[in-house]
């Protein structure tokens, strides 16, 4: 295990949860099965909102796993730029994708990215120690 990771600062987007995706379908589904009218066409693009870097990304992982309690033995998180990360393919400094359109179908506003994180890693948790501690039992 290494006590530091390099993350790339200057790419940004939207990190979305698949259970907000999830969520979303369902309550388009619902609303759209559910309704005479015709529905809406288009291309629709769902993503938590808020934008943020790869490397905020993972400083807000890391600390949102320690506060629930998550056993973190990284030192820190290093900020890196493209060039010191190469991969075989290019990656676009900004693919944050557009949600407002879809979200005035939805009967509340996308969550934040950070909520879906929060929330992801409390169900990861849970799911971890409450199974484990079952098996000791």
């Amino acid at each position: 295990e290494r006590d530091e990771v390099r993350v790339v600062a200057d790419q940004v987007g939207t990190p979305t949860w698949t259970k907000d995706i999830a969520t979303a379908i369902t309550a388009l589904s619902t609303q759209f099965l559910s309704t005479a009218e015709d529905s809406p066409s288009g291309i629709y693009h769902f993503t938590n909102s808020g934008i943020t870097s790869w490397y905020d990304f993972a400083v807000a992982i890391f600390e949102e796993a320690e506060a629930i309690g998550f056993p973190i033995k990284l030192q820190r998180v290093v900020p890196i730029t493209t060039p010191e990360y190469p991969t075989p393919t290019k990656r676009p400094a900004y693919s944050a994708l557009a949600w407002q359109k879809i979200a005035s179908l939805l009967p509340s506003y996308p969550p934040h990215w950070r909520q879906g994180l929060r929330q992801m890693l409390t169900e990861l948790h849970k799911q971890t120690y409450e199974s484990n501690y079952s098996l000791r039992r």
